[in-house]
């Protein structure tokens, strides 16, 4: 990964980004910026209510690929965000849940290999990536996400279907 982490964030204000920062400002302590670089975050990897591993599964290791560096916080979450565009391509919460925004014929190698929609919880109502968007596949350690992240990066080029 390549360029500066100082930049500024870009706006993410993009339809393409509209139920997913809706949903993540509902869950946003108050006070949170709608978008910020993690160093503006004290302990990064441990303070916004996402478990580290999580963080460092997404920024670390399958954004390892990307051009530039596109690690962000979104309303309090871990994401990836092309600067370039705003348009916010994966994130992360809670325990055990980070997702990508895939193109189609991605998208669809990726649940064939493992990649799911819905998130179960124990004590929780599951989360179903219907009210974000089609385009998202929750990941879960599988190979190809790397892949699966650099196709994200360029599909975020491409506004949500209407």
């Amino acid at each position: 990964m390549t360029g500066p982490a100082a930049m500024d964030p870009p706006g993410i204000d993009h339809p393409a980004n509209a139920a997913l920062c809706r949903w993540l400002a509902g869950r946003a302590r108050p006070g949170t910026p709608a978008i910020a670089r993690p160093d503006r975050f004290p302990r990064p990897y441990e303070s916004l209510g996402t478990h580290p591993d999580l963080v460092a599964r997404l920024w670390d290791e399958i954004a390892a690929v990307l051009p530039v560096d596109c690690r962000f916080v979104v309303f309090g979450a871990p994401a990836l965000v092309r600067p370039d565009t705003g348009i916010v391509f994966g994130f992360a919460c809670g325990t055990h849940a980070y997702a990508l925004r895939l193109p189609e014929n991605v998208r669809r190698q990726a649940v064939l290999a493992g990649a799911g929609r819905v998130m179960t919880y124990p004590r929780q109502p599951p989360l179903d990536l219907e009210i974000i968007g089609p385009e998202w596949v929750f990941c879960r350690w599988l190979a190809g996400e790397e892949l699966w992240c650099r196709a994200a990066f360029e599909f975020a080029t491409v506004a949500a279907p209407v």
